[in-house]
């Protein structure tokens, strides 16, 4: 069964009946982020690499909440999973700054930061992973906080509804700071 599968979504386009067979319905919306030749623009509903303000409310949402577990996990002592958890907040934060800086490519985070932020931001982010080990984890948060701080100002004016996170957020700035 998995052959007769894999050979239908090589031989299709896209490996879209793939998707038809495995869920045993057409797919009524597909968001596509990468198709050079146009295979699936058919099942295109208005795509766009912009985050919408709930999308980018999540985003803020989850780069805090990822670091206020990252706080409680190094507490613990927990190396390994303090390193996952910050990491998730920087990929939230990467699809932040994307809203910020280039809008119109924030939906890909991570993946398009080195084409599509300013060079000094981009190279906060950079010493920010260079400093994300076991070892020095706690050098990075603090790199984050203080660029997350930074741009502070600009999250809070433009996050739709900034009542819930931003008292969490403060509270988790004086703990890792």
């Amino acid at each position: 069964m998995h052959k007769e599968l894999l050979s239908d979504s090589v031989t299709s386009a896209g490996g879209f009946n793939f998707f038809q067979r495995v869920f045993a319905h057409p797919l009524k919306e597909v968001k596509i982020v990468f198709d050079p030749n146009g295979i699936l623009t058919a099942k295109q509903k208005n795509t766009t690499l912009s985050l919408t303000p709930l999308e980018f409310q999540d985003a803020v949402d989850d780069t805090v909440w990822y670091l206020y577990q990252y706080y409680w996990s190094a507490q613990r002592g927990n190396e390994i999973w303090s390193v996952h958890l910050l990491r998730n907040s920087l990929e939230h934060f990467a699809k932040v700054l994307l809203h910020k800086y280039c809008p119109e490519r924030a939906l890909l985070g991570l993946k398009t930061l080195s084409n599509s932020l300013p060079t000094d931001p981009l190279h906060e982010i950079v010493d920010i992973m260079n400093c994300m080990s076991l070892v020095t984890h706690e050098m990075a948060v603090k790199k984050l906080v203080t660029f997350f701080e930074n741009e502070s100002h600009w999250i809070f004016e433009n996050v739709p509804n900034k009542e819930e996170i931003k008292p969490l957020w403060e509270k988790i700035k004086d703990l890792l700071h």
